[in-house]
């Protein structure tokens, strides 16, 4: 680093060999004992690496927003590039832009509406399985019916047999990236859980390209491959095989993953918290009345809204995001040299006292609206922000919001005695041993005690 510029404070010498991201207790604890030591900015160094901790909420927007040009992705993502391959998570620069602008019309707000019955339809068939009384691991739940809902919205299909090898990849993808296995993941050791991977990785070729192949030559539905194959460029150009593959892959680990694990941290905290589950149940039964969630319902769903947007908050499935600098750039008062490792984190930033008061706590009536304007823009930031923000916020708000409502009418769920709920930090933020709740069935008197005329369509 050159002398003139100059460093942020931050942990300095031999003790500090290990990356906050990897060593010591985990980066769930190092990240905010950092910011709480040193302030809204962090400066360390790891091995040859330099970087940069941003809290503060107008840093934030300067990375994800206004300087965004100044920086890449960095190598956390593009090390999974053998599941993503160039797609919308992983492209940089011009062939980035072009696919966000071929894949934007797929996510429009009004097609987006439109898969909400495959969402509800997904959760009675998940629900047809359950039983009053029964204790089960309700993030393996969440995990396999939003990914049900991923592959039936993405090809329009329901894959039936192939499903249990589209599960075994993505549970392979997701474990080589968790804890110490980054490091494998960084130096491509053969181990036997990434041989199990690249094996997935290859059948999921094998799935994906034959239903690209179909649909090429039947045309097309009303599903995402098919907007993405209608997708025409400026030029006349459109995608080719590979690059739907690619944009296919990345669909549906983050169509699934995150929303999967947004509700399963909504329903641990439901679960611990009895009198904010009776609030969504009130709210549940005054507006529903026993009918299934649709796309017009859920603005009439506040309560809904509020549980998931704090589940979001407490427990980000984005809960860490890092850029790599490509050109000299100053953000929060410092100079941060090209090649530099910069880091903001949902993680830190929600938690921030400043912003949330009694940060730790569930409090979902910190969503009010009155509440939610008072906070800075970039202090809440589950999808990300800027132009490479989350380009299916919209379907996974819509697909949470329809799940919860769903079971929530049905079933009251609290915590097995004894279950121990801990997160698990790796390219995501998952229960490590999953969320084992018990069920209870609600009766019909207790759902629809209060006479209402509400309909969705009003």
């Amino acid at each position: 680093m050159p002398e003139s510029i100059v460093r942020p404070p931050g942990p300095r010498g031999r003790r500090y060999l290990k990356s906050p991201l990897m060593g010591g207790l985990g980066p769930l604890v190092n990240l905010p004992r950092l910011a709480g030591r040193y302030g809204d900015v962090v400066f360390w160094r790891f091995l040859h690496l330099s970087s940069y901790l941003f809290t503060q909420p107008d840093a934030i927007e300067s990375v994800l927003v206004t300087k965004y040009r100044c920086f890449n992705k960095g190598i956390g993502v593009r090390a999974n590039s053998e599941l993503f391959g160039n797609g919308l998570l992983t492209s940089e620069g011009d062939f980035w832009l072009r696919q966000r602008r071929l894949s934007q019309p797929a996510f429009h707000r009004t097609r987006i509406a439109a898969y909400a019955d495959i969402m509800a339809d997904e959760a009675n068939k998940m629900m047809a399985r359950w039983s009053d009384g029964q204790e089960l691991n309700i993030h393996r739940e969440m995990m396999a019916t939003t990914l049900a809902i991923a592959t039936r919205t993405l090809f329009g299909v329901d894959l039936g047999m192939k499903m249990a090898v589209v599960a075994a990849a993505m549970d392979a993808f997701i474990r080589q990236n968790a804890g110490l296995s980054v490091w494998r993941l960084f130096f491509k050791l053969p181990t036997p859980s990434r041989k199990r991977f690249l094996r997935g990785v290859q059948e999921l070729d094998e799935i994906v390209y034959g239903i690209i192949r179909e649909r090429r030559a039947n045309r097309m539905g009303e599903d995402l491959l098919s907007d993405f194959l209608r997708a025409q460029d400026e030029d006349g150009s459109s995608m080719t095989d590979t690059q739907l593959r690619d944009e296919v892959m990345t669909m549906l680990l983050a169509g699934h993953e995150t929303t999967a694990l947004a509700l399963s941290w909504a329903w641990y905290l439901l679960a611990k918290h009895p009198d904010e589950q009776a609030k969504l149940h009130a709210e549940l039964d005054l507006v529903l009345a026993g009918r299934t969630p649709s796309a017009a319902a859920v603005p009439q769903l506040p309560v809904v809204n509020k549980v998931v947007r704090e589940a979001m908050r407490l427990y980000p499935p984005a809960w860490v995001m890092s850029r790599q600098a490509v050109e000299d750039v100053e953000v929060g008062g410092y100079t941060v040299p090209a090649g530099s490792n910069v880091i903001v984190s949902q993680w830190v930033t929600h938690r921030d006292a400043r912003f949330f008061p009694e940060p730790e706590s569930f409090r979902p009536d910190r969503w009010l609206p009155e509440s939610e304007q008072r906070l800075p823009k970039f202090a809440y930031f589950p999808f990300g922000g800027g132009p490479r923000s989350c380009i299916g916020n919209n379907f996974a708000l819509l697909e949470a919001t329809v799940l919860l409502a769903a079971v929530a009418q049905r079933y009251n769920v609290s915590l097995v005695p004894g279950a121990r709920v801990t997160p698990l930090p790796s390219i995501t933020l998952r229960p490590a041993n999953g969320v084992w709740v018990k069920l209870r069935k609600r009766q019909s008197s207790e759902r629809y005690g209060i006479e209402n005329s509400f309909h969705p369509s009003c």
